[in-house]
């Protein structure tokens, strides 16, 4: 019987999914402990009700096109059409050793920490299994909650420069069946106005060859902002004599990239968004790095020159 019942849950799981999710409807906030809660709002776009579906996360450092590691796996509950549900689970964000100074770090040294393997994640009661026990009870989590135990996310660049903030900046997606969404977002960052705030992200993976094209979207106009390619630098630091990236201009790379972003917020400013949208040339698709900057945000925020 547990095995018939197993078989036809993997053929359910199987089937084309008409569930939804916005790279909006992915959230995630710091809570004590070193620990992030991670929720995804799912819609069922389709006219007939949807079975239980299995959900992956995956988490890797601020940035564009880089290099993703499982993160935890959820389940969505069968639902009705039209009907929607909000997942919630909380993972461990993890604390790196520092390798410098913003100011006095080479770009090579971060990326190089960056790539490096980290602590596996751990998962256990994850799968079908997983789902089985649900279905019987056997966990405590309500429905809407993760089954994948203690799991790490990406370090926070942050971190790795010795400049830790409130809330962990990085890169989560979330596959259902065959589709995947992403969202890439730097949340609260302090900015300070009136002076040049660098903050940085990566750009591509490792060893591979490639072209990327850079765009700034939704900033005040009374903000400046720009981008700098600094992976040949001996620091992170940009100055007037450093030449920024063009917009919607191809940038070949062999490798990562470590892009900073120098904005300049006016002496009187308010919070204020940016999207740097990065498209890959070798796929054509565009991946949007979100930067959240407040002057009356918690933590040490940007580096200010």
């Amino acid at each position: 019987m547990l095995m018939k019942e197993r078989q036809e849950l993997e053929v359910r799981s199987q089937q084309p999914t008409v569930l939804r999710v916005e790279r909006t409807d992915i959230s995630f906030h710091d809570l004590a402990g070193d620990r992030v809660r991670i929720q995804v709002r799912v819609h069922n776009a389709d006219s007939h009700g949807s079975p239980p579906t299995l959900m992956r996360i995956e988490s890797a450092p601020l940035g564009a096109f880089v290099p993703w590691r499982t993160l935890t796996r959820l389940i969505v509950p069968a639902l009705e059409s039209g009907e929607s549900t909000t997942l919630s689970t909380e993972v461990r964000r993890p604390r790196p050793v520092a390798v410098g100074d913003f100011a006095l770090v080479p770009p090579k040294r971060l990326l190089t920490a960056v790539n490096s393997p980290g602590e596996p994640a751990r998962a256990s009661g994850t799968g079908f299994v997983a789902l089985l026990n649900r279905f019987r009870g056997r966990t405590a989590r309500s429905s809407g909650s993760g089954v994948a135990g203690r799991v790490s996310l990406a370090p926070d660049l942050w971190d790795l420069l010795g400049r830790s903030q409130p809330y962990w900046a990085g890169n989560l997606n979330v596959f259902i069946g065959i589709h995947a969404v992403e969202r890439h977002l730097a949340k609260a960052l302090r900015v300070y106005s009136g002076r040049t705030n660098l903050a940085m992200f990566v750009v591509g993976d490792s060893g591979r060859r490639d072209a990327y094209a850079f765009e700034l979207v939704g900033l005040a106009s009374d903000w400046k902002a720009c981008l700098y390619d600094v992976r040949n630098q001996r620091g992170l630091l940009v100055g007037p004599s450093h030449v920024p990236i063009a917009e919607t201009k191809w940038v070949e790379s062999d490798g990562s990239l470590i892009v900073v972003l120098a904005t300049r917020p006016p002496a009187d400013c308010q919070s204020g968004t940016l999207e740097v949208r990065v498209t890959r040339r070798s796929c054509g698709k565009t991946a949007i790095v979100e930067f959240d900057l407040d002057p009356t945000a918690q933590g040490t925020g940007c580096y200010s020159v």
